[in-house]
């Protein structure tokens, strides 16, 4: 087929051969993720819920994430129930857009989530890794609208002019450098509060509730490592999507099946993980009402467990 005939660029699997390949493996695929996902939208709107108000008041940054994760949510299960991977031949043109544009956005959204637990890490330890005017919550809303405005954007360049293909790798690229930079950002709190506890562990040995406190400060520390390398894993998979032979460079159209699947499955993998480190870790940050001096207060556990090392 000539490229200027197909729908959509990206190579994809032979479909009728790849479902006879795959046999129940597809609808496996397709219905695990669907129903993971939508738990994923059954626990942001619950938090909503409950805490929506004072997360609204308090310009809590949880009412941002667990939105961006409501929606993360709802565009993978549309776009897995709609019209799985484009998969359908048949659908018109439009609604392969919307499916298309409609999965952008929701990898826009999980990547914004990321950013957004990482700054209530950062704001509930007080921690500082870059300059204020970009560990903000303001610098981040403003970044996650410019991501998922270029994602609409050139989404619908491309399916109306394939020779402008190069804006799908430049997308991707966009989202796994931003992505590569939350995990540093990930890893270098948990290494700083671990630093941190490491010298408060003389103290808490005669404080018996120091010490209970310091275990919790290890269970985050251990969720902030265990998110920088899911997030490690997962933007290096959207780096290989990229230029793999899943890329739009594949100037055949064409993937094996198997090896296809399996990127696939082990990216919605990730992308589930993800979600749930993210929503550990905002449980075991809580950050209360901001001061007058605009400082977000500490987690008790933070607090006391970070004063004790500033005796040292």
């Amino acid at each position: 087929m000539v490229e200027n005939e197909k729908p959509w660029p990206e190579p994809a699997p032979d479909w009728p051969s790849a479902r006879k390949t795959w046999k129940l493996a597809w609808p496996f695929h397709i219905y695990l993720f669907t129903a993971l996902n939508v738990l994923v939208v059954i626990r942001g709107t619950y938090d909503l819920v409950k805490r929506g108000k004072t997360h609204s008041r308090r310009k809590d940054h949880r009412f941002l994430m667990n939105l961006l994760l409501i929606l993360f949510g709802f565009s993978r299960t549309m776009y897995l129930l709609w019209n799985p991977y484009e998969s359908d031949p048949d659908v018109a043109k439009t609604v392969l857009v919307i499916c298309i544009v409609t999965f952008g956005i929701g990898t826009a959204c999980i990547v914004s989530a990321f950013s957004f637990v990482l700054l209530i890490v950062l704001e509930s330890t007080r921690i500082s890794l870059a300059p204020s005017k970009f560990q903000n919550r303001g610098f981040l809303l403003g970044l996650s609208i410019v991501n998922i405005l270029y994602v609409i954007v050139s989404d619908l360049i491309v399916a109306n002019f394939h020779e402008a293909k190069a804006m799908i790798i430049v997308c991707q690229v966009m989202f796994a450098a931003w992505g590569f930079l939350i995990a540093i950002g990930f890893i270098t709190a948990a290494a700083r509060l671990w630093r941190n506890l490491k010298a408060s562990r003389q103290t808490s040995q005669y404080d018996p509730v120091l010490a209970a406190e310091s275990k919790k400060v290890r269970r985050l520390v251990s969720l902030l490592y265990s998110s920088s390398f899911c997030g490690v894993l997962m933007f290096s998979t959207i780096v290989y999507s990229a230029f793999g032979a899943t890329g739009v460079n594949n100037e055949s159209g064409l993937v094996r099946s198997w090896p296809w699947i399996a990127v696939k499955t082990l990216m919605r993998t990730l992308e589930v993980l993800m979600c749930l480190l993210i929503y550990l870790v905002a449980l075991k940050t809580r950050t209360s009402k901001p001061t007058k001096n605009n400082q977000i207060s500490n987690d008790s556990t933070l607090e006391r467990v970070n004063c004790s090392t500033q005796t040292f």
